[in-house]
Protein backbone atom coordinates (compact mmCIF):
# COMPACT_ATOMS: atom_id res chain seq x y z
CA UNK A 1 0.00 0.00 0.00
CA UNK A 2 1.85 3.05 -1.27
CA UNK A 3 0.74 6.57 -0.28
CA UNK A 4 -0.69 8.82 -2.97
CA UNK A 5 -2.78 11.97 -3.19
CA UNK A 6 -5.56 10.44 -5.24
CA UNK A 7 -9.17 11.05 -4.29
CA UNK A 8 -10.69 8.33 -2.04
CA UNK A 9 -14.44 8.24 -2.58
CA UNK A 10 -15.35 5.95 0.33
CA UNK A 11 -14.00 8.51 2.80
CA UNK A 12 -16.57 10.98 1.49
CA UNK A 13 -19.17 8.22 1.77
CA UNK A 14 -18.29 7.82 5.44
CA UNK A 15 -18.47 11.59 5.87
CA UNK A 16 -21.92 11.43 4.31
CA UNK A 17 -23.15 8.99 6.93
CA UNK A 18 -21.40 10.95 9.67
CA UNK A 19 -23.13 14.22 8.77
CA UNK A 20 -26.50 12.46 8.50
CA UNK A 21 -26.01 11.20 12.06
CA UNK A 22 -25.15 14.74 13.19
CA UNK A 23 -28.24 16.18 11.52
CA UNK A 24 -30.53 13.43 12.83
CA UNK A 25 -29.24 13.97 16.37
CA UNK A 26 -29.58 17.75 16.26
CA UNK A 27 -33.03 17.51 14.66
CA UNK A 28 -34.06 15.13 17.48
CA UNK A 29 -34.75 12.28 15.08
CA UNK A 30 -32.15 10.17 16.90
CA UNK A 31 -30.61 10.34 20.35
CA UNK A 32 -27.93 13.03 20.55
CA UNK A 33 -25.17 10.50 21.18
CA UNK A 34 -25.51 9.37 17.54
CA UNK A 35 -24.60 12.92 16.49
CA UNK A 36 -21.60 12.80 18.82
CA UNK A 37 -20.51 9.54 17.22
CA UNK A 38 -20.82 11.17 13.80
CA UNK A 39 -18.38 13.86 14.89
CA UNK A 40 -15.95 11.17 16.08
CA UNK A 41 -16.07 9.58 12.61
CA UNK A 42 -15.17 12.98 11.13
CA UNK A 43 -12.19 13.17 13.49
CA UNK A 44 -10.84 9.75 12.52
CA UNK A 45 -11.25 10.37 8.78
CA UNK A 46 -9.44 13.73 9.08
CA UNK A 47 -6.48 12.16 10.86
CA UNK A 48 -6.31 9.26 8.41
CA UNK A 49 -6.52 11.38 5.26
CA UNK A 50 -4.19 14.18 6.32
CA UNK A 51 -1.52 11.72 7.48
CA UNK A 52 -1.71 9.80 4.21
CA UNK A 53 -1.25 13.04 2.25
CA UNK A 54 1.64 14.15 4.45
CA UNK A 55 3.40 10.79 3.99
CA UNK A 56 2.97 11.13 0.24
CA UNK A 57 4.36 14.68 0.22
CA UNK A 58 7.34 13.80 2.43
CA UNK A 59 8.28 10.69 0.44
CA UNK A 60 8.04 12.62 -2.82
CA UNK A 61 9.83 15.85 -1.81
CA UNK A 62 11.68 14.79 1.37
CA UNK A 63 10.01 17.67 3.21
CA UNK A 64 6.64 19.17 4.12
CA UNK A 65 5.73 22.56 2.67
CA UNK A 66 4.05 23.91 5.80
CA UNK A 67 3.04 27.33 4.40
CA UNK A 68 1.30 25.62 1.47
CA UNK A 69 -0.43 23.17 3.82
CA UNK A 70 -1.75 25.94 6.05
CA UNK A 71 -2.92 27.98 3.06
CA UNK A 72 -4.81 24.96 1.70
CA UNK A 73 -6.55 24.59 5.06
CA UNK A 74 -7.33 28.31 5.16
CA UNK A 75 -8.91 28.29 1.70
CA UNK A 76 -10.83 25.11 2.56
CA UNK A 77 -12.33 26.16 5.88
CA UNK A 78 -12.47 29.91 6.23
CA UNK A 79 -14.71 31.15 3.37
CA UNK A 80 -17.77 29.12 4.40
CA UNK A 81 -17.08 29.77 8.08
CA UNK A 82 -17.04 33.54 7.61
CA UNK A 83 -20.28 33.42 5.60
CA UNK A 84 -21.95 31.22 8.23
CA UNK A 85 -20.99 33.49 11.12
CA UNK A 86 -21.98 36.56 9.11
CA UNK A 87 -25.45 35.15 8.38
CA UNK A 88 -25.87 34.17 12.04
CA UNK A 89 -25.03 37.71 13.15
CA UNK A 90 -27.48 39.22 10.65
CA UNK A 91 -30.25 36.94 11.94
CA UNK A 92 -29.50 37.98 15.53
CA UNK A 93 -29.63 41.65 14.62
CA UNK A 94 -32.82 41.18 12.61
CA UNK A 95 -34.54 39.65 15.65
CA UNK A 96 -33.24 42.32 18.01
CA UNK A 97 -30.71 40.21 19.89
CA UNK A 98 -27.26 41.39 20.80
CA UNK A 99 -24.20 39.74 19.31
CA UNK A 100 -21.90 38.21 21.91
CA UNK A 101 -18.47 39.26 20.61
CA UNK A 102 -16.43 36.55 22.45
CA UNK A 103 -18.82 33.98 20.97
CA UNK A 104 -18.09 35.21 17.45
CA UNK A 105 -14.34 35.54 18.02
CA UNK A 106 -14.12 32.02 19.44
CA UNK A 107 -15.58 30.72 16.18
CA UNK A 108 -13.38 32.83 13.91
CA UNK A 109 -10.17 31.96 15.76
CA UNK A 110 -10.94 28.33 16.59
CA UNK A 111 -11.10 28.30 20.36
CA UNK A 112 -14.82 27.57 20.67
CA UNK A 113 -14.19 24.24 22.39
CA UNK A 114 -12.27 25.84 25.26
CA UNK A 115 -14.65 28.80 25.32
CA UNK A 116 -17.56 26.43 25.91
CA UNK A 117 -15.72 24.12 28.30
CA UNK A 118 -14.17 26.68 30.65
CA UNK A 119 -15.75 30.11 30.19
CA UNK A 120 -19.32 28.76 30.29
CA UNK A 121 -20.90 31.65 28.35
CA UNK A 122 -24.44 32.51 29.40
CA UNK A 123 -27.02 33.93 27.02
CA UNK A 124 -30.66 34.09 28.20
CA UNK A 125 -31.88 32.58 24.94
CA UNK A 126 -29.60 29.57 24.79
CA UNK A 127 -30.17 28.90 21.09
CA UNK A 128 -28.63 32.26 20.20
CA UNK A 129 -25.06 31.13 20.79
CA UNK A 130 -23.53 31.52 17.33
CA UNK A 131 -20.54 29.28 17.77
CA UNK A 132 -21.80 26.18 19.62
CA UNK A 133 -21.52 23.98 16.55
CA UNK A 134 -17.98 25.16 15.84
CA UNK A 135 -16.34 23.32 18.77
CA UNK A 136 -15.39 20.31 16.64
CA UNK A 137 -13.83 22.56 13.98
CA UNK A 138 -11.67 24.00 16.76
CA UNK A 139 -10.41 20.53 17.66
CA UNK A 140 -9.64 19.76 14.01
CA UNK A 141 -7.94 23.11 13.45
CA UNK A 142 -5.70 22.56 16.48
CA UNK A 143 -4.74 19.25 14.88
CA UNK A 144 -4.09 20.94 11.52
CA UNK A 145 -1.88 23.51 13.22
CA UNK A 146 0.17 21.15 15.40
CA UNK A 147 0.37 17.75 13.70
CA UNK A 148 1.90 18.81 10.33
CA UNK A 149 4.56 20.78 12.21
CA UNK A 150 5.43 17.73 14.34
CA UNK A 151 5.35 15.59 11.22
CA UNK A 152 7.77 17.92 9.42
CA UNK A 153 10.14 18.01 12.39
CA UNK A 154 10.19 14.35 13.40
CA UNK A 155 8.98 12.15 10.56
CA UNK A 156 12.53 11.53 9.33
CA UNK A 157 12.86 9.36 12.44
CA UNK A 158 9.90 7.30 11.35
CA UNK A 159 9.88 4.53 13.95
CA UNK A 160 10.34 6.94 16.85
CA UNK A 161 7.61 9.20 15.47
CA UNK A 162 5.17 6.28 15.27
CA UNK A 163 6.08 5.11 18.76
CA UNK A 164 5.40 8.58 20.19
CA UNK A 165 1.97 8.72 18.55
CA UNK A 166 1.06 5.25 19.82
CA UNK A 167 2.18 6.23 23.32
CA UNK A 168 -0.05 9.31 23.21
CA UNK A 169 -3.20 7.23 22.74
CA UNK A 170 -3.39 5.92 26.35
CA UNK A 171 -2.17 9.30 27.63
CA UNK A 172 -5.32 10.95 26.27
CA UNK A 173 -7.38 8.30 28.05
CA UNK A 174 -5.53 8.97 31.32
CA UNK A 175 -6.20 12.69 30.91
CA UNK A 176 -9.92 11.98 30.59
CA UNK A 177 -9.88 9.72 33.63
CA UNK A 178 -8.01 12.37 35.62
CA UNK A 179 -10.57 14.99 34.63
CA UNK A 180 -13.40 12.74 35.81
CA UNK A 181 -11.70 12.18 39.16
CA UNK A 182 -11.26 15.90 39.79
CA UNK A 183 -14.54 17.37 38.50
CA UNK A 184 -18.26 16.94 38.99
CA UNK A 185 -20.02 14.74 36.38
CA UNK A 186 -21.54 17.62 34.40
CA UNK A 187 -18.21 19.43 34.29
CA UNK A 188 -16.09 16.43 33.35
CA UNK A 189 -18.45 15.47 30.52
CA UNK A 190 -18.19 18.95 28.99
CA UNK A 191 -14.40 19.15 29.36
CA UNK A 192 -13.75 15.65 28.03
CA UNK A 193 -16.17 16.06 25.14
CA UNK A 194 -15.10 19.50 23.90
CA UNK A 195 -11.40 20.01 24.59
CA UNK A 196 -8.56 19.14 22.27
CA UNK A 197 -6.37 17.76 25.06
CA UNK A 198 -9.13 15.23 25.83
CA UNK A 199 -10.38 14.42 22.32
CA UNK A 200 -7.14 14.52 20.33
CA UNK A 201 -6.87 10.72 20.25
CA UNK A 202 -10.08 10.56 18.20
CA UNK A 203 -7.99 12.07 15.38
CA UNK A 204 -4.76 10.34 16.37
CA UNK A 205 -6.19 6.84 15.81
CA UNK A 206 -6.64 7.83 12.17
CA UNK A 207 -3.07 9.13 12.00
CA UNK A 208 -1.62 5.89 13.41
CA UNK A 209 -3.75 3.82 11.03
CA UNK A 210 -2.45 5.72 7.99
CA UNK A 211 1.16 5.36 9.17
CA UNK A 212 0.83 1.61 9.65
CA UNK A 213 -0.66 1.19 6.18
CA UNK A 214 1.10 3.70 3.96
CA UNK A 215 4.50 4.10 5.58
CA UNK A 216 5.29 0.84 7.35
CA UNK A 217 3.06 -1.66 5.50
CA UNK A 218 2.59 -3.55 8.77
CA UNK A 219 1.62 -7.09 7.77
CA UNK A 220 -0.56 -7.97 10.76
CA UNK A 221 -2.57 -4.78 10.34
CA UNK A 222 -2.98 -5.18 6.58
CA UNK A 223 -4.17 -8.76 7.11
CA UNK A 224 -6.56 -7.61 9.84
CA UNK A 225 -8.07 -5.02 7.50
CA UNK A 226 -8.82 -7.80 5.01
CA UNK A 227 -10.41 -9.99 7.68
CA UNK A 228 -14.16 -10.08 8.26
CA UNK A 229 -13.46 -11.12 11.86
CA UNK A 230 -11.56 -7.89 12.61
CA UNK A 231 -14.07 -5.80 10.67
CA UNK A 232 -17.03 -7.08 12.64
CA UNK A 233 -14.97 -6.98 15.82
CA UNK A 234 -14.49 -3.26 15.19
CA UNK A 235 -18.23 -2.88 14.59
CA UNK A 236 -18.90 -4.60 17.94
CA UNK A 237 -16.58 -2.16 19.70
CA UNK A 238 -18.43 0.76 18.12
CA UNK A 239 -21.86 -0.61 19.02
CA UNK A 240 -20.82 -1.33 22.60
CA UNK A 241 -19.46 2.20 23.03
CA UNK A 242 -22.75 3.56 21.68
CA UNK A 243 -25.19 1.51 23.75
CA UNK A 244 -23.37 1.24 27.10
CA UNK A 245 -24.47 4.56 28.55
CA UNK A 246 -22.76 4.46 31.95
CA UNK A 247 -21.68 8.05 32.67
CA UNK A 248 -18.01 7.50 33.59
CA UNK A 249 -17.48 5.09 30.68
CA UNK A 250 -19.00 7.53 28.19
CA UNK A 251 -16.64 10.31 29.27
CA UNK A 252 -13.49 8.18 29.29
CA UNK A 253 -13.22 4.73 27.70
CA UNK A 254 -15.96 5.21 25.09
CA UNK A 255 -13.74 7.53 23.02
CA UNK A 256 -10.96 4.91 23.07
CA UNK A 257 -13.42 2.20 22.06
CA UNK A 258 -14.62 4.39 19.18
CA UNK A 259 -11.04 4.98 18.09
CA UNK A 260 -10.14 1.28 18.23
CA UNK A 261 -13.32 0.30 16.38
CA UNK A 262 -12.79 2.84 13.60
CA UNK A 263 -9.14 1.75 13.46
CA UNK A 264 -10.30 -1.64 12.11
CA UNK A 265 -13.43 -0.53 10.23
CA UNK A 266 -12.64 2.63 8.26
CA UNK A 267 -9.46 1.64 6.37
CA UNK A 268 -10.85 -1.84 5.67
CA UNK A 269 -12.95 -0.32 2.87
CA UNK A 270 -9.72 -0.04 0.88
CA UNK A 271 -9.68 -3.83 0.79
CA UNK A 272 -13.37 -4.77 0.54
CA UNK A 273 -14.40 -6.19 -2.83
CA UNK A 274 -15.62 -3.32 -4.99
CA UNK A 275 -18.86 -5.20 -5.68
CA UNK A 276 -19.43 -6.17 -2.06
CA UNK A 277 -22.62 -4.96 -0.43
CA UNK A 278 -20.83 -3.30 2.49
CA UNK A 279 -18.63 -1.33 0.14
CA UNK A 280 -21.65 -0.27 -1.94
CA UNK A 281 -23.49 0.88 1.18
CA UNK A 282 -20.62 3.24 2.01
CA UNK A 283 -19.22 4.12 -1.40
CA UNK A 284 -22.19 5.12 -3.56
CA UNK A 285 -23.08 8.33 -5.43
CA UNK A 286 -25.64 9.54 -2.90
CA UNK A 287 -23.59 9.22 0.30
CA UNK A 288 -20.43 10.40 -1.49
CA UNK A 289 -22.23 13.55 -2.67
CA UNK A 290 -23.62 14.19 0.81
CA UNK A 291 -20.09 13.69 2.12
CA UNK A 292 -18.82 16.39 -0.24
CA UNK A 293 -21.47 18.70 1.18
CA UNK A 294 -20.71 17.66 4.76
CA UNK A 295 -18.69 20.72 5.79
CA UNK A 296 -21.34 23.13 4.52
CA UNK A 297 -24.11 20.96 5.98
CA UNK A 298 -22.34 20.97 9.34
CA UNK A 299 -22.19 24.76 9.35
CA UNK A 300 -25.50 25.71 7.82
CA UNK A 301 -27.82 23.15 9.39
CA UNK A 302 -27.08 25.05 12.61
CA UNK A 303 -28.26 28.31 11.01
CA UNK A 304 -31.40 26.59 9.74
CA UNK A 305 -32.07 24.97 13.12
CA UNK A 306 -31.69 28.18 15.10
CA UNK A 307 -33.75 30.17 12.61
CA UNK A 308 -36.44 27.50 12.84
CA UNK A 309 -36.44 27.92 16.61
CA UNK A 310 -37.05 31.64 16.16
CA UNK A 311 -39.91 31.19 13.68
CA UNK A 312 -41.70 28.21 15.25
CA UNK A 313 -42.56 27.62 18.89
CA UNK A 314 -42.20 23.83 18.75
CA UNK A 315 -40.51 21.18 16.65
CA UNK A 316 -43.69 20.32 14.77
CA UNK A 317 -44.08 19.19 11.17
CA UNK A 318 -43.84 22.81 9.94
CA UNK A 319 -40.51 23.16 11.76
CA UNK A 320 -39.13 20.09 9.98
CA UNK A 321 -40.51 21.17 6.60
CA UNK A 322 -38.61 24.43 7.04
CA UNK A 323 -35.38 23.32 8.73
CA UNK A 324 -34.48 20.16 6.81
CA UNK A 325 -34.80 21.55 3.26
CA UNK A 326 -33.26 24.86 4.33
CA UNK A 327 -30.20 23.01 5.68
CA UNK A 328 -29.56 21.31 2.33
CA UNK A 329 -30.35 24.41 0.27
CA UNK A 330 -27.92 26.59 2.24
CA UNK A 331 -25.29 23.83 2.16
CA UNK A 332 -25.65 23.47 -1.62
CA UNK A 333 -25.36 27.23 -2.10
CA UNK A 334 -22.32 27.40 0.14
CA UNK A 335 -20.65 24.45 -1.56
CA UNK A 336 -21.15 25.76 -5.07
CA UNK A 337 -20.79 29.52 -4.59
CA UNK A 338 -18.46 29.83 -1.58
CA UNK A 339 -16.28 26.71 -1.49
CA UNK A 340 -15.85 25.94 -5.19
CA UNK A 341 -14.50 29.39 -6.15
CA UNK A 342 -11.51 28.73 -3.88
CA UNK A 343 -10.69 25.40 -5.54
CA UNK A 344 -8.18 26.95 -7.96
CA UNK A 345 -6.33 28.62 -5.09
CA UNK A 346 -6.18 25.34 -3.16
CA UNK A 347 -4.86 23.48 -6.21
CA UNK A 348 -2.19 26.12 -6.68
CA UNK A 349 -0.83 25.08 -3.29
CA UNK A 350 -0.90 21.33 -3.95
CA UNK A 351 -4.50 20.25 -3.30
CA UNK A 352 -5.85 17.32 -5.33
CA UNK A 353 -9.44 17.76 -4.15
CA UNK A 354 -12.28 16.63 -6.38
CA UNK A 355 -15.51 18.57 -5.98
CA UNK A 356 -18.89 17.18 -6.90
CA UNK A 357 -20.86 18.30 -9.89
CA UNK A 358 -23.56 20.88 -9.15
Amino acid sequence: MNPDNRYVSYLDGLRGYAILLVLAGHFELLKIFFARFGVTVFFFVSGFLITKLLIYEFNKHNRIDLPAFYLRRLFRLYPALIVMIGIACLILLAYGFRIVIPDVLSGLFYFTNYYLAYFKPYVPDNYLLVSNILWSLSVEEHFYLIFPLLFALFFARKKQFLNILVLLLPIFLLIRIGTCLTHAPKEYFIINYFTTHSRGDSILYGCVSALLIYQFNVKWYLKALQSQLFFFGGVVLLLFALVFRQEFFQSTFAYSFFGAGLFFVVPSFSFVNSRGIIKRIVDNPVTVYIGKLSYSLYLFHWISLKLGNLIFEHKNWQWYLFVVPMSFILAWLSYNYVEKPFLALRKRFGSNVRLAAS
